[in-house]
């Protein structure tokens, strides 16, 4: 070998390493808007499924079955804004006079303390440093909600894009794949929806029945909340407990026992009935999600944590355990996540094994 040779293959090993090196920096750099767009991904699914239920239910092209399906969404968040805002404002006299009667039975010193003006102002000055965060956030939303509008009107493109990027014998397991995840991800999401529409439904009608303030409101947010595992429950559990504590002590603990019933019931009753229909994770696991993601990307990651787990979990079964080790996928249950037909690709593919069209 040459002297040039070894200079060749030294430089040759040398810029795969930093290539490898770049990619992982260029991954790290590009992880929350990386994150912004698989969210987008979930809520096109989300659309392009329901938008398919309608099609088949009325005959309507998918074009317009997607329209009617955005429409409807637009309207019911419109409608229940409306409804919670002016439920809100019908009650915020009445939970006006109960805070301050909350503030007036605490101890002078701690109110003192508390209503300090220096402390007042530290408080308003963090508030304030707040406002970027805020206007980053709505940018987030936008990014993901036009990322979920266009895939959901033309997936097509880019699931062929995709598909290029896999040598044309790996291109109809890659496919397959996506089919599994895509069904995989979508009846995660189902079992969501359930689940908050019932600890929703449930946590409102029983505040109600306690006689707390904005109860809709309050069970409303435990519906949304319900969508990050384990912590979300807490989270809507404090302005709740604390909207008691301002009637009265023995409301509060009313409202931390309904919250702890509600979660046992969901947890032990509500979760595994709809689990035999959907996709189960492990509990460990979730949790372990759930904590790095929210460590690491903050609230997008709590939120995408879980079907991130969904989607690195189906890629181990199905790369590693049928393709490597030639045993039987484990994860998503086959019976649940149907296999697709074999040979059968929703995008259909040239003699050349390039995508057509």
């Amino acid at each position: 070998m040459e002297p040039g040779d070894d200079l060749r293959h030294f430089t040759w090993k040398l810029a795969i390493v930093l290539g490898a090196a770049a990619l992982v920096w260029l991954v790290a750099a590009a992880a929350h808007v990386l994150l912004l767009v698989f969210t987008g991904v979930l809520l096109a699914i989300l659309l392009r499924r329901l938008a398919g239920l309608l099609a088949r239910a009325t005959r309507l092209p998918e074009g317009g079955a997607l329209a009617v399906v955005l429409l409807l969404i637009l309207g019911a968040i419109g409608g229940g804004s409306l409804l919670l805002g002016s439920s809100a404002m019908t009650q915020m006299g009445q939970l006006q006079s109960a805070l301050v009667g909350a503030w007036q039975a605490l101890p002078e010193n701690f109110r003192a303390q508390i209503g300090d003006s220096a402390q007042v102002n530290a408080v308003l000055a963090q508030l304030g440093a707040y406002a970027p965060s805020v206007l980053f956030g709505l940018a987030d939303l936008l990014v993901v909600l036009f990322s979920a509008l266009y895939l959901a009107a033309q997936p097509a493109p880019y699931r062929r894009g995709l598909l290029l990027l896999v040598p044309p014998r790996g291109r109809e397991r890659t496919e397959e794949i996506l089919t599994v995840l895509d069904d995989a991800l979508w009846l995660w999401m189902i079992g969501q929806l359930v689940n908050m529409a019932i600890v929703g439904t449930v946590t409102g009608l029983g505040l109600w029945l306690i006689g707390i303030p904005v109860a809709v409101q309050l069970g409303v947010i435990a519906g949304l909340l319900e969508f990050v595992p384990y912590l979300g429950p807490i989270l809507s559990a404090i302005p709740a407990i604390l909207i008691g504590f301002a009637q009265s002590p023995t409301d509060a603990l009313w409202v931390a026992g309904l919250f702890l019933i509600v979660q046992q019931v969901e947890g032990n009753l509500v979760q595994p009935l709809v689990q035999r229909s959907v996709v189960e994770l492990p509990p460990v696991v979730t949790i372990a999600a759930v904590t790095v993601g929210g460590y690491l990307f903050g609230i997008v990651g709590l939120l995408v944590a879980t079907p991130l787990v969904i989607v690195v979990m189906t890629l181990v079964n199905m790369l590693w355990l049928q393709d490597e080790l030639g045993e039987e996928r484990r994860f998503p249950d086959q019976q649940r996540v149907p296999e697709p037909p074999p040979g059968k690709a929703a995008v259909d593919l040239a003699k050349d094994g390039t995508p057509a069209g």
